[in-house]
């Protein structure tokens, strides 16, 4: 079972880490940022697996989900520069002073992976970063099917903003209840595939090429959500890192055709790989 740490960011959100601590306290500490409305408990399976190999993972809750002291509402915005800003760095903190010896490492899951690229350029510490089944969001990265689900979801967002108040995600089967600034920035990016969240002073464009370590970016063939073009995409983003691209396909997976969610359930097939790419990056 994790640790649960409680964590309180500079303007009082308060929320949440599960912290699957490794047997060695020297072991490299993982903290991988879930997807949009995801809570950390998704990826018990997959932090766990991987805890046994060796590596420590953290899964903290985003603003608004899970054990988070804060829901989307009409009085209750928030966008990306809060989730970068103020709770990626309470976070870190955190759980880098229960284990202040272990090399830190990000990573996440969908949009986790493409926001830990922001809170990486905020923390000088990262060693590297794990991206699965993660892409940029830009609309034309993808086929129609889905570019047209994003011009869908763009809908539903412009017209439950000034209705509701928020954006109601569990109902329309993406995301959780999602802040209208969330999705603004969320849309910003399907549109421009330029990462400026609204009100942050930082230019993050002018950044992300400045990072320098190893990139591991794991996408599966049958994930609509993550395609190889949208991974591409985004790990343009990082032309100074050392960037691997995996693509797996059935055949890498045991004869499964993993989708946007199904390899959290399959720690046995990911996690080996997986770890054995960041031990021994972390090694060189």
């Amino acid at each position: 079972m994790p640790d649960i740490l409680p964590i309180a960011a500079a303007d009082g959100h308060r929320f949440e880490a599960a912290l699957y601590r490794a047997a060695s306290k020297h072991a490299p500490l993982l903290i991988f940022f879930p997807a949009l409305g995801t809570p950390h408990h998704v990826y018990r399976h997959i932090a766990a697996a991987l805890t046994r190999l060796g590596i420590h993972v953290a899964v903290p809750d985003w603003r608004g989900i899970g054990s988070s002291s804060i829901r989307a509402a009409r009085r209750s915005d928030f966008g990306y520069r809060d989730m970068v800003e103020i709770d990626a760095p309470a976070a870190i903190a955190a759980l880098q002073a229960h284990l202040p010896e272990a090399a830190l490492w990000v990573g996440g899951h969908s949009m986790g992976g493409q926001l830990c690229g922001l809170i990486a350029t905020q923390t000088p510490a990262t060693q590297g970063m794990l991206l699965i089944s993660s892409g940029s969001v830009l609309a034309r990265g993808y086929s129609p099917p889905i570019r047209y689900g994003i011009y869908a979801v763009r809908a539903v967002a412009w017209l439950s903003a000034p209705w509701l108040g928020y954006f109601p995600g569990s109902r329309v089967g993406f995301g959780g209840r999602e802040a209208n600034g969330v999705m603004r920035d969320w849309l910003h990016v399907a549109r421009t595939g330029d990462y400026r969240p609204r009100g942050s002073n930082i230019d993050y464009e002018k950044l992300l090429p400045r990072l320098h370590f190893p990139v591991l970016a794991l996408n599966f063939a049958a994930d609509r959500w993550a395609p190889h073009a949208a991974a591409q995409n985004l790990l343009a983003k990082f032309s100074n890192c050392r960037r691997e691209h995996w693509l797996w396909q059935a055949t890498d997976c045991n004869g499964l055709d993993f989708d946007h969610f199904t390899w959290t359930k399959q720690p046995d097939i990911v996690a080996p790989r997986v770890a054995q790419w960041l031990l021994s990056h972390c090694a060189a």
